[in-house]
């Protein structure tokens, strides 16, 4: 899976419990930079927020780019 794609995209995510996450993709981290060595996205669910979720490679069962 290429999460760098994702970023600054809309996009809607679902996560390995089946929760929803539909927002902006504002960032992307590689394996390397962190700790456990899984990449991760963040996504803004709302906009302007000054928080973003993190998700783990791992932790994701499907994502999406809507418009």
């Amino acid at each position: 899976m290429n999460l760098r794609e994702y970023v600054g995209k809309k996009i809607r995510l679902m996560d390995v419990d089946g929760q929803v996450f539909e927002g902006k993709c504002t960032d992307y981290t590689q394996a390397l930079d962190n700790e456990p060595e899984i990449e991760s996205i963040g996504i803004e669910t709302v906009s302007g927020a000054d928080y973003s979720y993190e998700i783990y490679e791992n932790e994701i069962k499907s994502i999406e780019i809507i418009e």
